[in-house]
């Protein structure tokens, strides 16, 4: 990328030599002088050859190398582009816990592209997927990151302007890792720490002293969420039953406690303070009043990231914003892409629940916003469709609206990626004739899965239209596969032969019971020659699926698939 850095922007050429060797190589532009000046905002001019671009942070700077690129590649010989930040940070959050631990060559590459849409925060969530070396146990078999992988990762986010933050569970979430049987000290529920236990603060002291030495950052996201069955369990057996908001209470104070000998600053999920005021232990209701108790009692320098991936209403948002604003503690929220339903992604919901919820966050001036990219049950979604919901984010943080034109524009100049295309990969998930309060979110996994002679959900899909629809999404990213430029053909074979396979055996199970009753023996030995097809064309999936897999992720994981 012939991109000449002058001296007053000299301080940005580490920077600038990763994204050459990542991305910019690619990209073919004349020679570009560039100026750089501390202001306000951000601000690009370009004329003659020449750009001067005019921001605070690392993380405008290099944003506006991505504007640049891409305005000259389009042919625009001189052009200003202003823009003023409406968030001061804006993150992304990176599941590697779920099965697929990110190889560090493509976590590079993602801190490279989320530098360039101008994000300034990666949280890196490893439940047990990072090295402690007095727990062999923590991690075994999964993929875990070494301290120097990360400690590598780390320099090289921060010469880019992303700040890695290490986002870890101090209380539940830890399943994975206490299902060990030389764990057992450690547990209160098959997922939740044991609340009280010296050995468990020695663990999480563990935990704080590794994330010391591997991140920068003194920002460090504890968890805290979820623990729905705290105390009920060696913990009750040991104490007695206790009220849950006690027993969190004292729990945050000692992590916290634990977090300032390290000179961390945690922050943490705020469910379980709602949990305890709400009559169903949920996390979300219409009519919720926090207790004074709850709101004085949590401690002011623990930060609390409200979560919300659910709701259409931007009232709702507002209402739940402003509960939280009721406590002392800087406040964060984290919307979520709704990479959770299994291989497709389903952007459909995404734009129905970020847009409220961004808005909702400018208009009651929350000054840290967070984009989520959950995995559970198996993080099958791959990280490359992740792009659109990112690009979103940060196109709203720089512009305080969505503009979905400029926003799939921008996807297509900068990555060379389809977003219209990665929309329709929602469509694996349900058909037209799915009412829009179905609960039936994920299509595409429950008949991926399922054995056609059991047909556990044959009555859900009964006359959906989902063979229809998945052989026109194989159509679809047949079409896809023969204009794809190199990066993005594997992804669309991938979705191709899970419509191929899903075309012929969503259905299958329907089908052979309905032939089987009415005693079509030739319908049946069609159908057998269906089913013969849908596994072949199932052990292809699976082939494209490891290649795509092994190009990402670790290998530990896969077997699992």
């Amino acid at each position: 990328m012939p991109i000449r850095l002058k001296e007053n922007a000299k301080r940005f050429e580490s920077g600038m030599q990763k994204l050459n060797e990542q991305i910019l190589q690619t990209k073919l532009v004349p020679e570009i002088s560039v100026f750089w000046k501390q202001a306000e905002g951000l601000q690009i001019k370009y004329e003659n050859q020449k750009a001067e671009i005019s921001c605070m942070t690392a993380a405008a700077f290099f944003r506006a190398i991505g504007h640049l690129c891409e305005q000259v590649q389009k042919g625009i010989h001189r052009f200003v582009i202003s823009e003023t930040p409406h968030f001061k940070h804006i993150g992304a959050s990176l599941d590697v816990s779920r099965n697929s631990v990110l190889k560090t060559e493509r976590l590079k590459q993602i801190i490279c592209r989320l530098a360039l849409m101008g994000f300034d925060e990666l949280y890196l969530y490893t439940e047990d997927t990072y090295e402690l070396e007095q727990y062999p146990f923590f991690g075994y078999l999964r993929g875990r990151y070494s301290k120097q992988e990360l400690k590598e990762l780390d320099a090289y986010a921060l010469d880019l302007g992303v700040e890695l933050i290490p986002c870890i569970q101090t209380l539940g979430h830890l399943e994975r890792f206490l299902h060990w049987e030389n764990n057992v000290h450690l547990r209160d529920t098959p997922d939740v720490l044991l609340v009280g236990s010296d050995e468990s603060y020695r663990l999480i002291d563990a935990m704080f002293s590794a994330c010391a030495k591997c991140y920068h950052s003194k920002k460090i996201h504890i968890g805290m969420d979820e623990a729905m069955n705290l105390g009920l369990g060696r913990y009750l057996q040991k104490n007695g039953f206790q009220n849950s908001f006690e027993i969190m209470q004292t729990h945050i104070k000692k992590v916290n406690e634990l977090a300032k000998k390290y000179g961390l600053e945690p922050m943490m999920w705020s469910d379980m303070y709602f949990r305890c005021a709400s009559p169903n232990n949920d996390y979300y209701e219409n009519e919720i009043e926090i207790p004074q108790q709850v709101i004085q009692t949590a401690p002011k320098d623990v930060g609390l990231v409200y979560w919300d991936y659910y709701h259409t209403e931007q009232s709702f948002y507002n209402k739940y914003i402003q509960l939280h604003q009721q406590f002392q503690a800087p406040l964060s929220f984290a919307g979520g892409m709704w990479t959770w339903l299994g291989a497709a992604i389903d952007y459909d919901e995404f734009f129905k629940k970020s847009i409220p919820a961004l808005n909702a966050c400018l208009e009651n001036k929350v000054e840290n916003v967070i984009i989520t990219t959950w995995g559970d049950d198996g993080a099958e979604t791959p990280v490359r469709t992740m792009l659109l919901g990112f690009l979103t984010y940060a196109e709203f943080c720089y512009t305080g609206r969505f503009d979905k034109q400029s926003v799939f524009m921008r996807l297509k100049n900068m990555f060379g990626a389809d977003a219209e295309l990665l929309c329709k990969i929602a469509q694996f998930n349900k058909t037209p004739q799915l009412p829009p309060n179905s609960d039936l979110p994920n299509g595409a996994k429950f008949l991926l899965y399922q054995d056609p002679l059991l047909g556990i959900y044959d009555a859900d899909i009964k006359e959906m239209g989902f063979a229809k629809q998945y052989a026109q999404l194989e159509h679809i990213f047949d079409s896809a596969c023969q204009n794809a430029q190199e990066e993005w053909l594997l992804l669309y074979q991938f979705y191709r032969q899970l419509a191929k396979v899903l075309k012929d055996k969503s259905e299958l199970g329907v089908q052979m019971q309905t032939a089987y009753q009415t005693h079509q023996k030739e319908i049946l030995c069609q159908l057998a020659q269906q089913a013969n097809r849908a596994s072949q064309n199932t052990w292809e999936l699976l082939e494209i699926w490891k290649t795509l897999w092994m190009l990402d992720c670790k290998p530990f994981g896969f077997e699992v698939i």
